[in-house]
């Protein structure tokens, strides 16, 4: 539920997602160490996506290309349309530079009902789509290996776009309690 029914409030941020097997924690022989198939970890695909805690939704725009002032542009316009009923929208997001580049500043004067916030400096913990990529992670990379490019792919567009799916795992991971700590 949405504290103003006018206004939405979206967690946003980039993840690099690389073609690579990430070892978990495991139990074994110091003498026979396990073996793990990997890949050259040089393919990725940049996921720019926002995470909506009133509605448990996720949005995203994701590809190889790089993410630039263009790329993010891009997406903004897919949130705006996305969120075109709301009077403002909120998007928290951390200090990188192509969210501050001047086309952004440009495209976001004349879309006035959409606002970035920046996050302090070193504060991925303020930002709950932190806890969705950790999620993400969890459920793509970690432990899985994926002999072709496409493969991944696939799977990762099948995840990203079924976020859906995993509401009930992810709904304790992303709670709004927040402790402000004054010193």
């Amino acid at each position: 539920m949405r504290k103003n029914p006018d206004s939405a409030t979206l967690f946003a941020d980039v993840m690099h997602l690389i073609h690579q097997n990430f070892p978990g924690l495991c139990w074994g022989n110091q003498a026979f160490p396990p073996v793990s198939e990997t890949n050259s970890g040089r393919k990725r695909l940049n996921i720019i996506g926002a995470y909506d805690p009133a509605t448990y939704s996720f949005t995203h725009l994701t590809g190889e290309e790089n993410c630039d002032a263009g790329r993010v542009i891009e997406y903004l316009e897919i949130i705006y349309k996305k969120y075109h009923n709301f009077s403002e929208i909120y998007l928290i997001a951390d200090n990188a530079k192509y969210f501050h580049a001047r086309k952004v500043t440009k495209w976001l004067d004349e879309h006035k009902k959409l606002n970035l916030v920046f996050l302090p400096a070193y504060s991925p913990n303020l930002n709950l789509i932190e806890r969705l990529w950790r999620f993400t992670k969890e459920k793509l990379v970690k432990n899985k290996y994926y002999k072709e490019y496409k493969t991944f792919r696939a799977k990762a567009f099948q995840f990203l776009n079924h976020i859906d799916d995993y509401v009930d795992e992810f709904k304790t991971l992303m709670t709004e309690k927040f402790q402000i700590i004054y010193a």
